[in-house]
Protein backbone atom coordinates (compact mmCIF):
# COMPACT_ATOMS: atom_id res chain seq x y z
CA UNK A 1 0.00 0.00 0.00
CA UNK A 2 1.77 3.17 -0.82
CA UNK A 3 1.61 6.36 1.38
CA UNK A 4 1.43 9.90 0.24
CA UNK A 5 3.62 10.71 3.17
CA UNK A 6 7.55 12.42 1.13
CA UNK A 7 10.02 10.77 2.74
CA UNK A 8 12.93 12.76 1.52
CA UNK A 9 13.98 15.20 4.65
CA UNK A 10 14.72 18.86 4.10
CA UNK A 11 18.54 18.99 5.43
CA UNK A 12 18.94 20.80 8.87
CA UNK A 13 21.16 23.96 8.75
CA UNK A 14 23.70 23.03 11.91
CA UNK A 15 23.29 24.89 14.51
CA UNK A 16 26.37 27.14 15.96
CA UNK A 17 26.74 27.97 19.95
CA UNK A 18 29.49 30.17 21.45
CA UNK A 19 30.16 29.86 24.95
CA UNK A 20 29.49 33.20 26.78
CA UNK A 21 32.32 35.05 28.14
CA UNK A 22 31.36 35.01 32.20
CA UNK A 23 31.45 30.97 30.97
CA UNK A 24 35.58 30.95 29.83
CA UNK A 25 37.92 29.82 31.60
CA UNK A 26 35.92 28.20 34.31
CA UNK A 27 36.59 24.71 35.29
CA UNK A 28 34.05 22.08 36.71
CA UNK A 29 33.50 21.47 40.67
CA UNK A 30 34.29 24.59 41.67
CA UNK A 31 30.27 24.28 43.16
CA UNK A 32 30.45 21.36 45.51
CA UNK A 33 26.32 21.02 45.43
CA UNK A 34 26.82 19.62 42.26
CA UNK A 35 27.51 16.44 43.26
CA UNK A 36 25.06 16.24 45.99
CA UNK A 37 22.38 17.17 43.20
CA UNK A 38 24.05 14.26 41.02
CA UNK A 39 23.43 12.27 44.06
CA UNK A 40 19.66 12.61 44.37
CA UNK A 41 18.98 12.18 40.58
CA UNK A 42 20.89 8.88 40.85
CA UNK A 43 18.30 7.90 43.80
CA UNK A 44 14.85 9.15 42.03
CA UNK A 45 16.06 7.08 39.27
CA UNK A 46 16.45 3.89 41.32
CA UNK A 47 12.95 3.96 42.86
CA UNK A 48 11.20 5.25 39.67
CA UNK A 49 12.62 2.25 38.01
CA UNK A 50 11.87 -0.14 41.46
CA UNK A 51 8.34 1.47 41.04
CA UNK A 52 7.93 0.43 37.15
CA UNK A 53 9.14 -2.74 37.56
CA UNK A 54 6.78 -3.68 40.16
CA UNK A 55 3.58 -2.51 38.44
CA UNK A 56 4.88 -4.07 35.28
CA UNK A 57 4.89 -7.53 37.86
CA UNK A 58 1.46 -7.04 39.35
CA UNK A 59 -0.18 -6.24 36.02
CA UNK A 60 1.96 -9.34 34.71
CA UNK A 61 -0.71 -12.08 33.50
CA UNK A 62 -3.50 -9.88 33.87
CA UNK A 63 -6.23 -9.64 30.58
CA UNK A 64 -6.59 -5.89 29.76
CA UNK A 65 -10.69 -5.96 28.31
CA UNK A 66 -11.43 -2.23 27.42
CA UNK A 67 -14.44 -1.24 29.41
CA UNK A 68 -16.94 1.86 28.27
CA UNK A 69 -16.98 3.94 31.92
CA UNK A 70 -20.55 5.25 32.25
CA UNK A 71 -23.24 5.35 31.07
CA UNK A 72 -22.58 6.82 27.66
CA UNK A 73 -18.91 6.79 27.50
CA UNK A 74 -17.95 6.05 23.81
CA UNK A 75 -15.25 5.62 20.69
CA UNK A 76 -16.02 8.71 19.52
CA UNK A 77 -15.57 11.88 21.47
CA UNK A 78 -18.30 12.82 24.31
CA UNK A 79 -20.46 10.05 23.60
CA UNK A 80 -21.59 11.04 20.10
CA UNK A 81 -22.06 9.00 17.56
CA UNK A 82 -20.09 8.65 14.69
CA UNK A 83 -20.18 8.61 11.03
CA UNK A 84 -20.33 5.62 9.45
CA UNK A 85 -16.85 5.27 7.81
CA UNK A 86 -15.44 6.20 10.99
CA UNK A 87 -17.22 3.37 12.70
CA UNK A 88 -16.51 0.94 9.76
CA UNK A 89 -12.76 1.65 10.81
CA UNK A 90 -13.04 2.01 14.52
CA UNK A 91 -14.78 -1.77 14.61
CA UNK A 92 -13.48 -3.62 10.94
CA UNK A 93 -9.95 -4.28 12.87
CA UNK A 94 -11.15 -6.19 15.99
CA UNK A 95 -13.58 -8.78 14.04
CA UNK A 96 -11.77 -12.20 12.85
CA UNK A 97 -12.91 -14.97 10.50
CA UNK A 98 -12.44 -18.57 11.49
CA UNK A 99 -12.37 -21.58 10.45
CA UNK A 100 -12.70 -24.95 12.17
CA UNK A 101 -12.36 -28.32 11.25
CA UNK A 102 -13.45 -31.38 13.06
CA UNK A 103 -12.40 -35.24 12.55
CA UNK A 104 -15.29 -37.58 13.08
CA UNK A 105 -15.61 -41.29 12.88
CA UNK A 106 -19.68 -41.56 12.64
CA UNK A 107 -19.48 -44.20 9.71
CA UNK A 108 -16.18 -46.06 10.17
CA UNK A 109 -16.63 -48.20 7.36
CA UNK A 110 -15.51 -44.87 5.26
CA UNK A 111 -12.96 -43.57 7.81
CA UNK A 112 -12.47 -40.77 9.34
CA UNK A 113 -13.90 -37.88 8.16
CA UNK A 114 -13.34 -34.11 8.33
CA UNK A 115 -16.17 -31.36 8.72
CA UNK A 116 -15.41 -27.52 8.08
CA UNK A 117 -17.01 -24.70 9.56
CA UNK A 118 -17.09 -20.98 9.79
CA UNK A 119 -18.31 -18.27 11.88
CA UNK A 120 -16.72 -15.07 13.18
CA UNK A 121 -15.22 -13.73 16.62
CA UNK A 122 -14.18 -10.18 18.34
CA UNK A 123 -10.89 -9.94 19.74
CA UNK A 124 -10.91 -8.54 22.86
CA UNK A 125 -7.71 -7.99 24.20
CA UNK A 126 -4.32 -6.65 22.58
CA UNK A 127 -2.39 -10.07 23.25
CA UNK A 128 -5.40 -12.52 21.49
CA UNK A 129 -8.31 -13.04 23.60
CA UNK A 130 -11.22 -13.43 21.24
CA UNK A 131 -15.07 -13.51 21.86
CA UNK A 132 -17.22 -16.17 19.89
CA UNK A 133 -20.28 -18.36 20.05
CA UNK A 134 -19.37 -22.13 21.07
CA UNK A 135 -21.58 -23.79 18.42
CA UNK A 136 -18.83 -22.14 16.14
CA UNK A 137 -15.94 -23.98 18.36
CA UNK A 138 -17.86 -26.76 20.25
CA UNK A 139 -15.88 -29.81 19.05
CA UNK A 140 -13.06 -28.74 16.87
CA UNK A 141 -10.45 -30.69 16.47
CA UNK A 142 -8.33 -27.34 14.66
CA UNK A 143 -9.30 -23.20 14.41
CA UNK A 144 -7.97 -21.10 12.33
CA UNK A 145 -8.30 -17.42 12.84
CA UNK A 146 -7.51 -14.72 10.08
CA UNK A 147 -7.60 -11.29 11.01
CA UNK A 148 -8.99 -8.03 9.43
CA UNK A 149 -5.44 -8.04 7.83
CA UNK A 150 -5.42 -11.31 6.23
CA UNK A 151 -2.83 -12.30 8.60
CA UNK A 152 -3.60 -16.25 10.02
CA UNK A 153 -2.90 -17.55 13.27
CA UNK A 154 -3.99 -21.36 15.07
CA UNK A 155 -5.93 -20.92 18.04
CA UNK A 156 -6.70 -22.75 21.08
CA UNK A 157 -9.41 -22.74 22.80
CA UNK A 158 -9.29 -21.03 26.64
CA UNK A 159 -13.29 -21.84 27.71
CA UNK A 160 -16.74 -22.76 26.45
CA UNK A 161 -19.82 -22.52 28.11
CA UNK A 162 -22.42 -24.31 25.68
CA UNK A 163 -25.50 -23.28 27.72
CA UNK A 164 -24.75 -19.30 27.25
CA UNK A 165 -23.60 -20.25 24.10
CA UNK A 166 -20.18 -18.12 24.19
CA UNK A 167 -16.56 -19.42 23.60
CA UNK A 168 -13.28 -17.89 24.36
CA UNK A 169 -10.31 -18.51 22.13
CA UNK A 170 -7.07 -17.38 22.22
CA UNK A 171 -4.13 -16.75 19.28
CA UNK A 172 -0.57 -16.02 20.19
CA UNK A 173 -0.03 -12.16 19.29
CA UNK A 174 0.49 -8.86 20.48
CA UNK A 175 -0.52 -5.24 19.46
CA UNK A 176 -4.37 -6.20 18.55
CA UNK A 177 -7.43 -3.97 17.64
CA UNK A 178 -9.29 -4.60 20.75
CA UNK A 179 -13.20 -3.61 20.78
CA UNK A 180 -13.97 -1.38 23.29
CA UNK A 181 -17.35 -3.73 25.16
CA UNK A 182 -20.39 -1.33 25.85
CA UNK A 183 -23.07 -1.26 28.23
CA UNK A 184 -25.52 -3.83 26.65
CA UNK A 185 -28.17 -2.27 29.65
CA UNK A 186 -28.36 0.96 28.13
CA UNK A 187 -29.39 -0.31 24.72
CA UNK A 188 -32.46 1.46 23.44
CA UNK A 189 -34.98 0.47 20.81
CA UNK A 190 -34.32 1.76 17.23
CA UNK A 191 -30.91 3.01 17.68
CA UNK A 192 -28.28 2.65 14.70
CA UNK A 193 -26.43 -0.53 14.69
CA UNK A 194 -23.74 -2.69 13.14
CA UNK A 195 -23.16 -5.96 12.46
CA UNK A 196 -19.78 -7.05 11.50
CA UNK A 197 -18.52 -10.75 10.98
CA UNK A 198 -18.04 -13.42 7.80
CA UNK A 199 -21.29 -14.31 6.21
CA UNK A 200 -21.49 -17.88 4.01
CA UNK A 201 -17.83 -18.09 5.79
CA UNK A 202 -16.29 -16.81 2.71
CA UNK A 203 -17.05 -12.79 3.14
CA UNK A 204 -14.72 -11.72 5.78
CA UNK A 205 -14.89 -8.00 7.11
CA UNK A 206 -18.40 -7.86 5.95
CA UNK A 207 -20.25 -4.63 7.53
CA UNK A 208 -24.15 -4.47 7.83
CA UNK A 209 -26.42 -1.60 9.23
CA UNK A 210 -29.76 -1.70 10.92
CA UNK A 211 -31.26 -1.11 14.32
CA UNK A 212 -32.04 -2.45 17.33
CA UNK A 213 -36.05 -3.50 16.85
CA UNK A 214 -36.11 -5.61 20.76
CA UNK A 215 -33.91 -5.31 23.74
CA UNK A 216 -35.39 -8.23 25.56
CA UNK A 217 -36.10 -11.23 23.81
CA UNK A 218 -36.11 -15.00 24.49
CA UNK A 219 -34.93 -17.25 21.82
CA UNK A 220 -35.00 -21.01 22.00
CA UNK A 221 -31.56 -22.37 20.18
CA UNK A 222 -31.28 -26.24 19.40
CA UNK A 223 -27.14 -26.79 19.34
CA UNK A 224 -25.74 -29.96 17.39
CA UNK A 225 -22.42 -31.63 18.64
CA UNK A 226 -21.38 -34.36 16.82
CA UNK A 227 -19.34 -36.88 18.68
CA UNK A 228 -15.76 -37.66 17.56
CA UNK A 229 -16.40 -41.22 18.12
CA UNK A 230 -19.98 -42.85 18.01
CA UNK A 231 -22.73 -43.19 14.98
CA UNK A 232 -24.93 -40.08 15.71
CA UNK A 233 -25.17 -36.31 17.16
CA UNK A 234 -25.97 -34.78 20.25
CA UNK A 235 -28.41 -32.45 20.20
CA UNK A 236 -29.02 -29.38 23.04
CA UNK A 237 -31.71 -27.38 23.27
CA UNK A 238 -30.61 -23.61 25.04
CA UNK A 239 -32.83 -20.69 26.10
CA UNK A 240 -31.06 -17.41 25.54
CA UNK A 241 -32.12 -13.72 26.71
CA UNK A 242 -30.65 -12.02 23.39
CA UNK A 243 -30.87 -8.72 21.53
CA UNK A 244 -33.36 -8.64 18.18
CA UNK A 245 -31.58 -6.32 15.34
CA UNK A 246 -32.21 -5.88 11.95
CA UNK A 247 -29.30 -5.88 10.81
CA UNK A 248 -28.32 -8.51 7.86
CA UNK A 249 -26.58 -11.66 9.05
CA UNK A 250 -26.20 -14.95 7.73
CA UNK A 251 -24.90 -18.22 8.86
CA UNK A 252 -20.66 -17.46 9.20
CA UNK A 253 -21.88 -14.42 11.15
CA UNK A 254 -22.39 -15.89 14.61
CA UNK A 255 -19.69 -14.91 17.03
CA UNK A 256 -19.20 -11.64 15.59
CA UNK A 257 -19.57 -8.46 16.69
CA UNK A 258 -22.87 -6.22 17.00
CA UNK A 259 -21.93 -2.81 17.25
CA UNK A 260 -23.55 0.63 18.55
CA UNK A 261 -22.85 4.14 16.59
CA UNK A 262 -20.55 5.02 18.83
CA UNK A 263 -18.08 2.12 17.87
CA UNK A 264 -18.74 0.03 21.26
CA UNK A 265 -19.86 -3.49 21.30
CA UNK A 266 -22.49 -4.11 22.63
CA UNK A 267 -23.70 -8.27 21.75
CA UNK A 268 -22.13 -11.29 19.88
CA UNK A 269 -23.90 -12.13 16.91
CA UNK A 270 -25.52 -15.38 17.75
CA UNK A 271 -28.40 -16.67 15.37
CA UNK A 272 -30.48 -15.44 12.40
CA UNK A 273 -34.16 -16.40 12.26
CA UNK A 274 -35.16 -19.72 10.62
CA UNK A 275 -38.85 -18.61 9.28
CA UNK A 276 -39.06 -19.39 5.57
CA UNK A 277 -40.39 -16.32 4.71
CA UNK A 278 -38.56 -13.94 7.67
CA UNK A 279 -36.06 -11.78 7.22
CA UNK A 280 -34.79 -8.55 8.64
CA UNK A 281 -34.70 -10.84 12.08
CA UNK A 282 -31.53 -10.86 14.00
CA UNK A 283 -30.49 -11.83 17.07
CA UNK A 284 -27.14 -11.21 19.62
CA UNK A 285 -26.64 -11.92 23.10
CA UNK A 286 -25.74 -9.09 24.92
CA UNK A 287 -22.34 -7.93 26.03
CA UNK A 288 -23.06 -7.74 29.40
CA UNK A 289 -23.58 -11.33 29.54
CA UNK A 290 -20.68 -12.16 27.36
CA UNK A 291 -18.53 -10.64 29.14
CA UNK A 292 -19.25 -12.02 32.88
CA UNK A 293 -19.19 -15.28 30.52
CA UNK A 294 -16.03 -14.91 28.93
CA UNK A 295 -14.11 -13.58 32.30
CA UNK A 296 -14.93 -16.25 34.19
CA UNK A 297 -13.62 -18.73 31.35
CA UNK A 298 -10.29 -16.74 31.04
CA UNK A 299 -10.04 -17.06 34.78
CA UNK A 300 -11.49 -19.87 35.85
CA UNK A 301 -11.34 -22.24 32.61
CA UNK A 302 -14.68 -22.79 33.43
CA UNK A 303 -18.44 -20.88 33.78
CA UNK A 304 -20.91 -22.07 35.94
CA UNK A 305 -23.78 -19.84 35.67
CA UNK A 306 -25.72 -17.44 37.69
CA UNK A 307 -23.26 -16.45 40.27
CA UNK A 308 -25.78 -14.81 42.33
CA UNK A 309 -26.93 -16.25 45.89
CA UNK A 310 -29.94 -15.23 47.75
CA UNK A 311 -28.72 -13.64 50.79
CA UNK A 312 -30.61 -11.45 53.89
CA UNK A 313 -29.50 -8.27 51.46
CA UNK A 314 -31.76 -9.63 49.07
CA UNK A 315 -35.09 -7.67 47.08
CA UNK A 316 -37.52 -9.70 47.28
CA UNK A 317 -41.51 -9.73 46.17
CA UNK A 318 -42.81 -12.70 48.20
CA UNK A 319 -44.24 -14.37 45.47
CA UNK A 320 -43.53 -17.73 44.27
CA UNK A 321 -43.29 -18.00 40.38
CA UNK A 322 -43.71 -20.70 37.59
CA UNK A 323 -41.91 -20.53 34.22
CA UNK A 324 -43.48 -21.75 31.72
CA UNK A 325 -41.72 -22.57 28.44
CA UNK A 326 -42.59 -22.71 24.37
CA UNK A 327 -42.63 -25.94 24.06
CA UNK A 328 -44.60 -26.83 27.28
CA UNK A 329 -47.07 -23.59 26.14
CA UNK A 330 -47.95 -25.77 22.63
CA UNK A 331 -49.18 -28.53 24.37
CA UNK A 332 -50.77 -27.02 26.75
CA UNK A 333 -52.27 -24.28 25.23
CA UNK A 334 -51.16 -21.69 27.50
CA UNK A 335 -48.81 -18.72 26.87
CA UNK A 336 -45.31 -18.74 27.70
CA UNK A 337 -43.81 -16.64 30.31
CA UNK A 338 -43.65 -16.24 33.69
CA UNK A 339 -47.07 -17.31 36.27
CA UNK A 340 -47.51 -16.29 39.87
CA UNK A 341 -48.13 -19.23 41.22
CA UNK A 342 -48.33 -18.47 45.53
CA UNK A 343 -48.27 -14.75 46.97
CA UNK A 344 -47.11 -14.81 50.49
CA UNK A 345 -49.75 -13.69 52.90
CA UNK A 346 -48.43 -10.45 54.58
CA UNK A 347 -45.18 -9.72 51.89
CA UNK A 348 -45.07 -7.66 49.98
CA UNK A 349 -47.39 -8.42 46.89
CA UNK A 350 -50.06 -9.35 49.44
CA UNK A 351 -53.43 -7.66 47.86
CA UNK A 352 -51.45 -6.62 45.11
CA UNK A 353 -50.73 -9.49 43.05
CA UNK A 354 -52.89 -12.76 42.60
CA UNK A 355 -52.29 -16.57 41.65
CA UNK A 356 -52.40 -16.82 37.77
CA UNK A 357 -50.95 -13.53 37.53
CA UNK A 358 -48.67 -13.65 33.98
CA UNK A 359 -45.72 -11.03 34.74
CA UNK A 360 -45.16 -8.64 32.05
CA UNK A 361 -42.70 -6.24 33.04
CA UNK A 362 -40.94 -5.26 36.36
CA UNK A 363 -39.61 -1.94 36.35
CA UNK A 364 -40.30 -1.37 32.63
CA UNK A 365 -37.82 -4.71 31.93
CA UNK A 366 -39.93 -7.16 29.79
CA UNK A 367 -39.85 -10.70 31.89
CA UNK A 368 -40.39 -13.69 30.25
CA UNK A 369 -38.25 -15.94 32.66
CA UNK A 370 -37.49 -16.66 35.78
CA UNK A 371 -33.59 -15.57 35.27
CA UNK A 372 -35.02 -12.38 34.29
CA UNK A 373 -36.92 -11.29 36.88
CA UNK A 374 -33.67 -12.65 39.28
CA UNK A 375 -31.54 -10.31 37.06
CA UNK A 376 -34.04 -7.02 37.40
CA UNK A 377 -34.74 -7.76 41.15
CA UNK A 378 -30.66 -8.29 42.19
CA UNK A 379 -30.24 -4.57 41.08
CA UNK A 380 -33.14 -3.43 43.54
CA UNK A 381 -32.73 -2.41 47.06
CA UNK A 382 -35.13 -3.60 50.04
CA UNK A 383 -37.59 -0.77 50.37
CA UNK A 384 -37.47 0.40 46.91
CA UNK A 385 -41.08 0.56 45.60
CA UNK A 386 -41.50 -1.06 41.78
CA UNK A 387 -44.00 -0.55 39.03
CA UNK A 388 -45.05 -4.24 38.02
CA UNK A 389 -47.42 -4.94 34.96
CA UNK A 390 -49.78 -8.45 34.67
CA UNK A 391 -51.90 -9.76 32.56
CA UNK A 392 -54.89 -10.87 34.54
CA UNK A 393 -57.96 -12.60 32.82
CA UNK A 394 -57.13 -10.65 29.78
CA UNK A 395 -56.53 -7.01 31.18
CA UNK A 396 -53.33 -5.62 31.88
CA UNK A 397 -52.56 -4.21 35.56
CA UNK A 398 -50.17 -2.28 36.89
CA UNK A 399 -49.41 -2.09 40.74
CA UNK A 400 -46.56 -0.48 42.62
CA UNK A 401 -44.98 -3.18 44.63
CA UNK A 402 -42.60 -2.27 48.09
CA UNK A 403 -39.68 -4.66 47.79
CA UNK A 404 -39.51 -6.56 51.23
CA UNK A 405 -35.99 -8.11 52.54
CA UNK A 406 -35.68 -11.39 52.09
CA UNK A 407 -35.12 -12.83 55.39
CA UNK A 408 -35.86 -16.34 54.52
CA UNK A 409 -37.19 -18.82 51.58
CA UNK A 410 -40.55 -19.60 51.17
CA UNK A 411 -40.88 -23.45 50.60
CA UNK A 412 -42.48 -24.06 47.06
CA UNK A 413 -42.40 -26.33 44.16
CA UNK A 414 -41.49 -22.92 42.16
CA UNK A 415 -38.94 -20.49 42.39
CA UNK A 416 -39.16 -17.95 44.95
CA UNK A 417 -38.83 -14.17 44.04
Amino acid sequence: MENNYNDKQEPQQALHYEEPEYQKGKKQGKHPQTAGILIAAALIALVCGYLGAWAANENAGKVVIQKVSGESGSTGSEGEALAATDAAAAISPTVVSITTEAIQYNQFWYGAQVSSGAGSGVIISEDGYILTCAHVVSGADSILVTDYDGNEYQAQLVGIYENGDIAVIKIEADGLHAAVLGDSDQVQLAETVYAVGNPGGTLGGTITDGIISATERTITVSLDSSQNYGFASMSNTISLDVLQTSTAVSPGNSGGGLFNSRGELIGIVNAKSSGESQEGIGFAIPINTAQEIAESLINNGYYTGETRTESENDAVMNITVSEVGSQVAQLSGAEAGLYVQEVQEGGASDGLLEVNDCIISVKDKMIKTTKQLSNVLAKCQPGETVSVSVERGGRMITVDITLAQNHNLAEGSGDTE
